[in-house]
């Protein structure tokens, strides 16, 4: 009896020893794994970002891109999408042309600019989408040979200048004279008649000369300020003799332009009219 106690005795430290050791082993492993872990974040190599412009809010369609729109994030490089906007002054000012989510990329494919609108839309381009930013494009009247001999193109840059009617003669037998001024000068030419610019630079010299020049063409569009516009339509209630006198006048904002000027001289309404 004494003999089966020692033996159950000796088996049962046997089992505690093993108990023991397969739980010492079980915290090695543990501890080494979670080490693994821990080392293995600390040892990766850094991830690279770059910083993207991205959507701050849901952008509908059609929708003109303001700043209050756009934020800047770090996205790690390889996810980095071609044609992602890296600064928000970039994509600032044009036009969507599909929704953008908010966190989404803005890339230039999904943008119009004056600069790709004819590029996607060709002849059918709409003019509001190619005038510069705060500007107006206004429409003038001219003659082949007031435009340069019918040489000047969409995307050049011109002087106005209106002519008048004679100067009285100082003294009897004197000779008279036509009168001149400056109207507005480094005047950018957006259309000719129907035929719209094909460039907003005006150091683009191959994309202007790409566009035949009109020599029929007898309607200048111009991207002027406000202030010009109206200077432009008092100008023209004499151009070419043609007598323009009380006329409505339409000056075409840029797509998505809302602003107002509150500098610019205001119609009184009278009564009777």
């Amino acid at each position: 009896m004494i003999k089966n106690l020692a033996i159950g005795s000796g088996n049962n430290r046997m089992l505690l020893l093993a108990a023991l050791l397969l739980g010492l082993i079980s915290a090695i492993l543990i501890g080494l794994y979670l080490s693994s872990l821990d080392g293995g974040e600390g040892s990766a190599a850094p991830v690279t970002t770059r910083m993207v412009v991205v959507a701050a809010v849901e952008i509908d369609p059609l929708t003109q891109i303001s700043a209050e729109m756009l934020a800047v994030k770090a996205i790690p490089l390889d996810l980095v999408l071609a044609g992602a906007f890296t600064t928000t002054p970039a994509a600032v000012g044009q036009t969507t042309q599909v929704t953008i989510v908010p966190g989404e990329q803005v890339l230039q494919s999904k943008l119009t600019s004056p600069g790709s609108a004819l590029d996607s839309f060709g002849d059918e381009t709409p003019l509001s989408l190619i005038i510069p930013e705060g500007m107006r494009a206004f429409t003038v009247s001219t003659s082949a040979v007031g435009a340069a001999g019918g040489l000047i193109r969409p995307g050049d840059y011109v002087d106005l200048i209106l002519t008048g009617g004679l100067i009285d003669a100082p003294a009897e037998g004197s000779l008279t004279g036509a009168s001149a001024c400056y109207v507005l000068q480094n005047v950018q030419i957006l259309a000719l008649n129907s035929d719209v610019s094909r460039t907003t630079s005006s150091s683009d010299a191959a994309a202007i000369a790409a566009v035949g020049a009109n020599s029929e063409a007898n309607r200048a569009t111009l991207a002027v300020t406000s202030e010009e516009a109206w200077q432009l339509a008092a100008a023209q209630r004499s151009v070419s003799g043609g007598g323009v006198e009380t006329q409505l006048w339409l000056s075409l904002r840029p797509f998505g332009d809302s602003s107002t000027n509150s500098n610019l001289p205001v119609c009184q309404t009278f009564a009777g009219s």
